[in-house]
């Protein structure tokens, strides 16, 4: 990227105030946030995580949460992994998610250590929205990968993740066995899953190519995949999978585009009562030259209706 390029994405992004104001009765319009997940706190109300950055994606103070009771008004934020709280420097912090997992409330967060390689590591806590402890890197050490997801089979957890288009042009899916007490990885469990060129629809034919944001979810029983990435008119769009074997390590068929706005990065969700969501980010980057900046969007899921 050239210098212009450089400077003229630096200076479109918004300068956010760090930490964040602590503010009552947000919507969705007030939040700027990439990557948005979404978790029930057992107790009749949600958290949302997100990617929240100063200037640019690798500028980030932390992690922090939004609340709500209704998924239309929200508070915050909260803190809940500060970076000047822990031992080792890291960038980036994105792509937060939180699973309740193995008896404890997992955050999963992709950081670039210093002088090593981006990758997801899990953090630990006994209330959703506590402060989170102990990260441990899920993603190989060699690999620079983001956006780890954590999904169950068969009674044992993996860890789902991009290996980045920027280290091996085509984007990877991947994945990655947890042990049994969730204290690591097992040696020798990673498996490609899919390709960036595996992508049906609207395909690009640039060297490289995109894979973000993997997230695994069941619809009527059957194991699918949200991801995203970029197409041949350069858009941004959210993804489906299917899992042919119903085994993450298994064969995977792509089902193609759900969303199609410059929008992905999305997972899905069930409320209280039993309605499905998915939410997201769109657009895909903020600039202040356009006046527009990167919002949660809500929908309620369809499985046969690709929204545009």
């Amino acid at each position: 990227m050239g210098l212009l390029k450089k400077f003229r994405k630096y200076m479109g992004g918004r300068r956010l105030e760090w930490p964040i104001p602590y503010r009552e009765g947000l919507t969705f319009n007030d939040i700027t946030v990439r990557d948005p997940f979404v978790i029930k706190d057992g107790k009749g109300g949600y958290i949302m995580a997100g990617t929240i950055y100063h200037y640019n994606f690798n500028d980030s103070y932390g992690t922090v949460i939004y609340k709500s009771y209704d998924l239309a008004t929200w508070r915050g934020p909260f803190t809940v992994l500060e970076k000047s709280a822990l031992d080792t420097v890291y960038r980036d912090f994105w792509a937060p998610e939180i699973h309740f997992a193995g008896d404890k409330y997992r955050l999963l967060v992709t950081l670039s250590p210093e002088g090593g390689k981006r990758g997801t590591y899990m953090f630990s806590c006994d209330s959703v929205d506590g402060k989170y402890v102990g990260g441990v890197r899920l993603t190989p050490k060699d690999f620079s990968c983001l956006d780890g997801t954590l999904a169950e089979q068969d009674g044992r957890y993996w860890c789902v993740y991009c290996r980045e288009y920027i280290e091996c042009d085509d984007g990877e899916i991947r994945a990655v066995r947890l042990t049994e007490d969730m204290s690591g990885v097992e040696d020798g469990t990673d498996v490609l899953l899919f390709r960036a060129s595996d992508n049906v629809f609207r395909p690009t034919r640039a060297r490289q190519k995109v894979t973000d944001g993997p997230f695994c979810f069941r619809e009527n029983g059957q194991l699918k995949m949200l991801w995203s990435t970029r197409t041949s008119d350069r858009k941004y769009v959210q993804l489906a999978a299917r899992a042919t074997e119903d085994r993450i390590d298994g064969r995977w068929e792509q089902e193609g585009a759900v969303y199609t706005s410059d929008g992905g990065h999305g997972m899905i969700f069930d409320d209280y009562v039993g309605q499905r969501y998915l939410i997201l980010h769109s657009p895909d980057a903020r600039t202040a030259f356009t006046k527009k900046y990167e919002r949660p969007v809500l929908i309620k899921y369809d499985p046969k209706r690709k929204i545009e």
